[in-house]
């Protein structure tokens, strides 16, 4: 890094350090606006993935068109897959005032919010991408739901059948 990157990043760092005297709702939203203060200066800010955001978990709703199921032994290995490995994926969504619906990550958001041992660790919270704007009716929610699962796996015919 350059030294003037070096003391941009020093004050920066400087200024996180004060993070760890806020209680925890305090420093996801104050962690939360840093990163949109980041992504606002990325080259990369057309892409929801540049802002992951932490969601209070109860705040995340699934949707009722999700045409994919997954058997209870994927479930079951989805749980131990996070428990394991983590949230690898954040949970892409649709956001309607301070609400959220998971247009992907059905099954990881009902983990995060169901499985006690996963919402402890989380501390409540799961991750969260917003869909680019412009892509918020409920067409373009459901047919990006379809390009990610069909993109993954399988679907079930009568599910599709009712979009």
């Amino acid at each position: 890094m350059s030294g003037k990157s070096t003391q941009i990043l020093d004050g920066v760092l400087g200024a996180l350090r004060r993070l760890n005297e806020l209680d925890l709702d305090e420093r996801v939203e104050a962690l939360n606006a840093v990163r949109q203060a980041l992504h606002e200066m990325s080259p990369f800010t057309d892409e929801p993935v540049d802002l992951v955001r932490w969601v209070s978990a109860d705040l995340v709703a699934g949707n009722d068109y999700n045409p994919n199921s997954v058997a209870p032994p994927e479930m079951e290995l989805l749980e131990h897959s996070i428990r394991s490995d983590g949230y690898t994926q954040p949970i892409v969504a649709f956001k309607n005032g301070d609400r959220y619906e998971v247009v992907d990550g059905f099954h990881r958001h009902r983990v995060g919010k169901e499985v006690a041992d996963v919402r402890a660790k989380l501390q409540g919270y799961l991750p969260v991408v917003i869909v680019n704007q412009g892509r918020e009716g409920l067409g373009d929610r459901m047919a990006a739901t379809i390009r990610h699962n069909r993109a993954r796996g399988k679907h079930a015919i009568q599910a599709m059948s009712d979009i």
